[in-house]
């Protein structure tokens, strides 16, 4: 009886922390990686293995900044092996850049410089992330994302412009709050474009990069461009718009060649959704002002003028 009891609280000693690590273990491939691994057990072993768990947990906490989670949820999920390749669909590419972000960084320290551009691309990141999008990379100042992979998405046009209106209104109460603080205030330009991309890991062997590319990437990288010409904040072309004309208030603004593209490209201007609240005289004003775009374009210049001139006065 003794050494049924003994046998009983021994194996309870081992087999509970055991439970534990399993538990902590699952939770990791599950992208929980929450808290830390707090096992103390008297056995060196168990020890060792929570200790290597712990190590674990702290390193894909940190990989997951690096790489897109959805990605890396994916392999683990499938049990696939990142390797090179690509597939072709259909997606939404968004590019972001700051307006005369060179001229604002001339005066101000790197460090400086480093700080307020992390506190901006940190909330710009929380949202396109919140928006099912995927952050592709960097560039300087700029954010290229994507919508539609590697997780399939239906509604990737509708998610990326919401990502960028709300990217928008989030500017404007951060440089309400940055001028308050005696910070530079930083304006941004936004491009999305809808279509067929090469989506995929592209590089070496050695060192991979999940991201897309194509043609129709370079438009949404024009598009952000070509806002500085029209004094716009958000452009969207027309693939996109088709997508999204019954969810948000866009206006027609012109259709132009990109460079790089023999087709021309009929772009709106993002501004506001359209939803329970939404401003319903700008609607009618777009309406209004889509109808003189069309008749411009029909030639019909005198028509397009007193539309225009009806609206200006009001």
């Amino acid at each position: 009886v003794c050494s049924l009891i003994l046998i009983s609280r021994v194996s309870k000693r081992v087999s509970d922390p055991i439970e534990y690590l399993t538990e902590e273990t699952n939770r990791i491939t599950e992208f929980r990686f929450d808290g830390d691994v707090s096992e103390n057990s008297s056995i060196d072993e168990i020890r060792h293995i929570g200790s290597a768990v712990l190590k674990l947990k702290k390193a894909m906490r940190a990989f997951k900044k690096y790489v897109p989670e959805s990605l890396v949820k994916e392999l683990i999920f499938t049990g696939d092996e990142a390797k090179l390749g690509g597939r072709s669909e259909e997606l939404t590419v968004m590019f972001s850049d700051i307006k005369d972000f060179s001229k604002i960084s001339e005066s101000l320290s790197a460090v400086f410089i480093m700080l307020h551009l992390s506190d901006y691309l940190n909330e710009l990141t929380c949202i396109i992330l919140d928006c099912r999008g995927t952050v592709d990379k960097y560039i300087g100042d700029a954010v290229m994302a994507f919508w539609g992979a590697p997780v399939k998405n239906r509604d990737h046009a509708f998610c990326a412009c919401k990502a960028a209106l709300l990217c928008s209104r989030r500017l404007v109460k951060l440089n309400e709050k940055w001028k308050s603080e005696g910070k530079p205030e930083l304006f941004t330009r936004i491009g999305v474009h809808t279509g067929d991309i090469v989506v995929g890991n592209m590089g070496s062997s050695e060192r991979m990069n999940y991201t897309v590319i194509g043609d129709n990437v370079n438009i949404a990288s024009r598009l952000e461009g070509v806002n500085k010409e029209y004094g716009t904040e958000i452009l969207i072309s027309e693939e996109t718009w088709s997508r999204v004309k019954d969810s948000f208030i866009c206006r027609p603004v012109d259709v132009v060649h990109v460079k790089g593209r023999v087709k021309p490209v009929k772009i709106y201007e993002l501004m506001d959704f359209i939803e329970d609240g939404y401003d319903e005289k700008l609607y009618n004003m777009i309406a209004r002002f889509s109808e003189a775009f069309e008749l411009q374009h029909a030639g019909k210049l005198q028509e397009a003028l007193a539309v225009l001139d009806e609206i200006r006065k009001e």
